[in-house]
């Protein structure tokens, strides 16, 4: 399945209940070489209730964000070096995220002796 376009070329947001759903159409995305940015959200009735905090929560479902967008100008770039220091000197409820191992040992191959940087 390709991700669907706008006539100008833009690729459309999928709004789903499933998460498998989002993640299947967020795996096509990068799958094309297109960044993803994923969301929960709230649906809510704001025609019984007259705003969105007084109305309950219906149903929770997922916002798919696809964009065309280069993600090297830094805005969904993160250096490996930062999140050393954020793992390194922090913990994660100081830092507000947890940076899985994965992520991490990629970060430390980076500074290792074996790509020849210290």
């Amino acid at each position: 399945m390709a991700i669907p376009r706008e006539p100008n070329g833009r690729p459309l947001t999928l709004y789903t209940i499933s998460l498998d759903a989002a993640l299947d159409y967020a795996k096509e995305a990068l799958a094309e070489g297109l960044n993803v940015e994923i969301k929960d959200m709230d649906l809510r009735d704001t025609v019984t209730y007259r705003t969105f905090q007084e109305s309950p929560v219906l149903a929770k479902y997922w916002q798919v964000n696809v964009t065309t967008d280069d993600s090297a100008r830094g805005l969904r770039s993160h250096s490996a070096h930062h999140v050393l220091q954020a793992v390194d000197e922090m913990t994660p409820k100081q830092y507000g995220a947890i940076h899985a191992e994965d992520l991490v040992e990629v970060c430390r191959g980076v500074y290792s002796s074996d790509h020849g940087q210290s």
